[in-house]
């Protein structure tokens, strides 16, 4: 898998802990559409996560071996309260 991300955005990784976790998360939508959740929050395990090293951050990511992206871009949203977002093969979800 390739990961990439802005400058934007490594920039404020590194400003809250330098790591960036990324997991795919079912929602109750028609055809199982699994959504992206961003966060720099560790979650309580990191069981099953796979390490990238992206310009000095890391991005730790967590995806069932059947919807593992090809490419995984990951950049910065909002002007007032900036959070990271994630696409993968160009979406922002998957069916």
């Amino acid at each position: 898998m390739q990961v990439t991300a802005t400058p934007e955005l490594l920039d404020h990784v590194a400003g809250r802990g330098g790591s960036l976790f990324v997991r795919s998360q079912r929602r109750r939508l028609p055809r199982g559409v699994c959504h992206l959740r961003v966060t720099t929050r560790e979650p309580r395990s990191l069981a099953g996560y796979e390490v990238f090293v992206v310009d000095g951050a890391l991005v730790l990511t967590h995806f069932p071996a059947r919807t593992r992206p090809g490419e995984l871009h990951l950049s910065l949203e909002g002007r007032r309260r900036p959070r990271p977002v994630a696409s993968w093969d160009g979406r922002a979800f998957v069916v």
